[in-house]
């Protein structure tokens, strides 16, 4: 039987956002599988070099709506960095919040749509109603359900005031979470359909680079958190789940657990936020030249910046987002499986093509190759 290629998007009800696969068969067993990136570019980091300082922390949380503060966090560090800024305790204690509601609130989204995935339809509805609760918490803390710009160099622009209402919000969040967790672990549907698709040994994931709980579903250790502190999460009891399953089920799990040890950090800083300044500078709109890296850890996975600081605006951003390192390794999870896999092993590692796609120029007139920035 001759090979035949599938196509597999840009647009797709299976992607939430446009990208190509194309996907080689042969019978129903995948024998390759190739991607194309670009049909969501946007030009994110040649725009913001036009951008003041407080704006372009402004602007680079529209990368993603999921993962803003992933974003406008890593840039912020970096420039502090190039500045030599300190933080205040409490506004580290506030940036920690806003990271963590931000993960729960993804990882709820993805685990709501990987259910309806597997036709498991309450889990749907369970994980977004859960999810309501982490919007309004978000929207109790900065006034937004997305792009919640509470970031400032040297600090934060809003308060953290845990309220009763808040509180209760928090507390119904538990709530829905362990009906959640009871749930997925009695459901043999979802384990069924899950365990031993798109498989990920130990050895692929660091040869990959893998990296979030793509990584840490294939028994991976790493974490920014604990790798490399920042902001306040060495005052902070956690734990990094781990999972040495390396299918679809175990990256499942690895958020299923994260969304426990987010809300346990939440409730650390609800009951223990410090007192002090929001901000340790008044305003920010000179910066001095240099160059700097930071790494957060976003939902997905590694969130990496870097910046190169001009005095007004910034010079160059690079920006290398999780979904970028755990693209690589489709191809070889897909191998060997059916079509009908396609949809889950690609939604297992949680894509992000916002945040992700690059486009490459090529002059046809002497063949070189040029990349643009995001």
């Amino acid at each position: 039987m001759p090979k035949i290629s599938l196509p597999f998007g840009p647009y797709h009800p299976a992607l939430g956002e446009p990208e190509y696969f194309q996907v080689v068969v042969d019978g129903e067993n995948i024998v390759a599988v190739d991607f194309d990136l670009g049909y969501n570019y946007r030009e994110m980091e040649k725009k913001v070099l036009n951008f003041i300082w407080d704006k372009a922390t402004h602007f680079l949380g529209r990368i993603c709506g999921i993962c803003s503060s992933a974003h406008t966090q890593a840039f912020t560090l970096a420039v502090e960095k190039v500045n030599g800024m300190e933080v205040p305790p409490r506004a580290k204690w506030i940036r920690t919040f806003g990271a963590e509601i931000e993960r729960i609130s993804s990882h709820l989204l993805w685990l709501g749509l990987f259910g309806e995935m597997a036709g498991f339809e309450p889990l749907f509805y369970l994980s977004w109603g859960a999810r309501e609760h982490a919007l309004n918490i978000l929207e109790k803390f900065g006034g937004r359900r997305v792009h919640y710009a509470y970031m400032a160099f040297g600090g934060v622009h809003q308060d953290l005031k845990p309220t009763p209402g808040m509180e209760a919000e928090l507390r119904g969040l538990k709530q829905k979470y362990e009906e959640i967790r009871e749930m997925v672990m009695a459901s043999d549907l979802l384990a069924d359909r899950f365990r031993g698709v798109g498989v990920v040994t130990p050895q692929q994931a660091r040869d990959y680079g893998l990296v979030g709980p793509t990584a840490r579903g294939s028994g991976v250790n790493n974490d920014i958190r604990k790798d490399m502190p920042y902001n306040s999460y060495e005052e902070h009891d956690f734990t990094v789940p781990i999972y040495k399953g390396g299918d679809s089920y175990a990256r499942a799990m690895v958020r299923l657990d994260e969304i426990r040890e987010s809300i346990r950090i939440l409730e650390q800083i609800v009951n223990g936020l410090p007192k002090g300044k929001l901000t340790s500078v008044n305003s920010f709109t000179k910066s001095r030249l240099g160059e700097a890296t930071q790494s957060v850890e976003a939902p997905r996975g590694e969130n990496f910046h870097f910046v190169r600081a001009g005095e007004l605006t910034p010079q160059f951003l690079r920006v290398r987002p999780p979904t970028f390192a755990n693209l690589s390794v489709i191809p070889e999870m897909l191998k060997g499986r059916m079509v009908s896999d396609v949809p889950v092993v690609i939604s297992s590692i949680d894509p992000c093509f916002a945040c992700t796609d690059r486009v490459i120029l090529i002059d046809r007139s002497d063949k070189s190759i040029r990349e643009v920035q995001l």
